[in-house]
């Protein structure tokens, strides 16, 4: 079956919508709450002008309390109870009308009239208004035109004979329809009906003490106009600001996202590049956030990958012409041999076999080299007597110590020597390294070996004399096919790999080797093993 492939997302891509919706989001709740805290604020406000308003009705109470010292002046039907506050409001606001004309067409005349004398007796005559060009006579009779009609009263208070029907919360905008007359227990007695404690009230005094509150319930809808309007303002500008809101955040997650997505696409090209074979790839890394870090160490790795292909690639040539030497030498001599030019004498024969040996070592040394790379090279670890197998292999030595004009140094046994190791795969090393300073010391000179120990490592010292190593060389000692130039080169043969296997075999017994300039003139060789938890 076919693999059904899902259409693909960027993480660029899901990075912008994790962090616009994230954005959208907060601000969206942001403001709701700003909004739901707006209309809760406006209502409390709203309310409290409302409480405001009743500041004539509250005193008009207050006096007709004083005047009976109880409620009797309230009227008993429970219909006529609901309507009661309204017929107040609408009483006190015809009341308030009437005195208020009067007093304007006084303030409209420019003087006060003068009383009226008796006049002597005249036919009688329709009085006229006096005229600017005819001043009134003392005593005359002004008819004053008929004070203007009373404006009609406000819709609270139409239809104030009915009682009032008790709806829903929304459905009350009305001052007048919310207003109730509670005693000082809070017990109804006019006005609407309780049925919710929502609201604000207003304390009635008598004597300095509360008689009564005016409660007032709060609607959830503005009770005018302009409480309307500014409401509708507040939500426009709530609606402009969440589109703005979106816009920026669109913007806001839209840089966010390129800024993460170009150093991730930079991160997936250099590792494309890589698994091509093009180890010189560097990402710049001078981000100071994890994804520079992660640039840093991509880096890392591709400089590590760029090292271990150059060490291949140097391991091949190198395998190569050190298999080409020994096979072109044998070549050679047999081909003489074949064309007659050389007779196959005892001589010619040990050449041949000296280079077949040669070439025999150094294949073992790469096998066995490829073996501890891969970690298949086996080990028969037991408590082993270091010092005693130093000891046993430089006597196997002594021989072409003498031969080389060379002087052997033994040290004195350290107090503790026994280590978990493999003694055939030391006494590899030992070899390798004894054969070294054979094969590279001048005649006459001296290899020393000498041996410490501390609370719980074992420390082998192997030096000899001149000639001593470059200085640039000491570090390389240890690399495969690597051999010093100048007097340490191949012309005392060796293949540059025993140093290398030496180090191998070492780390797989958890020991250390460190390579300096020996005292003597010559090349110290320094190892530190760990020491067996046996004691004896």
């Amino acid at each position: 079956m076919n693999k059904i492939l899902k259409p693909k997302l960027s993480l660029g891509w899901r990075l912008f919508f994790a962090v616009l919706l994230s954005m959208i989001s907060i601000v969206t709740v942001a403001l709701f709450l700003m909004r739901e805290k707006v209309s809760s604020s406006f209502a409390d406000y709203a309310l409290k002008i409302e409480l405001d308003r009743l500041q004539e009705v509250s005193t008009e109470i207050e006096m007709q309390y004083a005047q009976q010292q109880n409620w009797s002046f309230l009227p008993d039907d429970p219909q006529q109870k609901q309507v009661w506050i309204t017929q107040e409001l609408l009483r006190l606001y015809q009341n308030k009308n009437q005195v208020a004309v009067p007093s304007t067409a006084k303030s409209a005349r420019p003087k006060p009239l003068p009383v009226a004398k008796p006049a002597k007796p005249a036919a009688p005559e329709k009085p006229q208004p006096p005229s600017a060009a005819e001043p009134a006579e003392p005593g005359d009779h002004i008819i004053l035109p008929p004070p203007p009609p009373l404006p009609p009263p406000p819709p609270d208070f139409v239809a104030v004979n009915s009682p009032i029907e008790l709806q829903s919360e929304d459905q009350i905008p009305s001052l007048i329809s919310r207003i109730t007359l509670l005693d000082q227990e809070h017990r109804y007695l006019a006005g609407r009906p309780i049925n919710q404690n929502l609201g604000g009230s207003r304390p009635l005094y008598f004597d300095k003490q509360i008689i009564a509150y005016l409660f007032v319930h709060q609607s959830k809808l503005p009770s005018d106009a302009m409480s309307k309007d500014f409401l509708q303002e507040q939500a426009d500008t709530i609606a402009i600001i969440i589109a703005l809101s979106i816009g920026l955040s669109g913007i806001a997650a839209l840089l966010l996202a390129l800024h993460f997505r170009r150093p991730i696409r930079r991160l997936v090209n250099g590792a494309r590049s890589l698994s091509e074979g093009h180890f010189n790839t560097r990402l710049n890394s001078q981000r100071s956030d994890e994804l520079g870090e992660l640039a840093h160490s991509f880096n890392q790795l591709a400089e590590k990958l760029e090292l271990a292909e150059q060490s291949r690639r140097q391991w091949v040539a190198d395998t190569s012409h050190e298999l080409r030497t020994p096979i072109s030498v044998l070549r050679a001599q047999l081909e003489a041999l074949q064309d007659g030019i050389r007779l196959a004498t005892p001589d010619n024969i040990a050449l041949m076999l000296r280079q077949v040996l040669s070439l025999n070592k150094l294949i073992d040394e790469l096998y066995e080299l490829a073996k501890s790379d891969i970690g298949t090279l086996q080990y028969q670890m037991h408590e082993t007597d270091l010092w005693q197998l130093i000891a046993e292999e430089t006597d196997n030595f002594k021989e072409k110590i003498q031969h080389a004009d060379l002087q052997l140094m033994l040290g004195t046994k350290p107090a503790r020597s026994l280590i978990e190791a493999d003694s055939e795969r030391l006494r590899q090393v030992i070899h390798n390294l004894l054969e070294n300073a054979v094969r590279y010391t001048h005649a006459g000179g001296t290899i020393n070996i000498s041996a410490s120990c501390t609370a719980d490592q074992l420390h082998i010292q192997l030096e000899d004399s001149a000639p001593a190593v470059p200085p640039n060389a000491i570090t390389r000692l240890g690399e495969r096919f690597y051999r010093v130039e100048g007097s340490r080169n191949r012309a005392h043969g060796g293949s540059g790999l025993g140093l290398a296997l030496c180090r191998r075999i070492l780390d797989a017994h958890h020991a250390t080797i460190e390579f300096s300039h020996s005292s003597l003139g010559g090349l110290c060789v320094s190892m530190h093993f760990p020491l067996s938890e046996n004691k004896l």
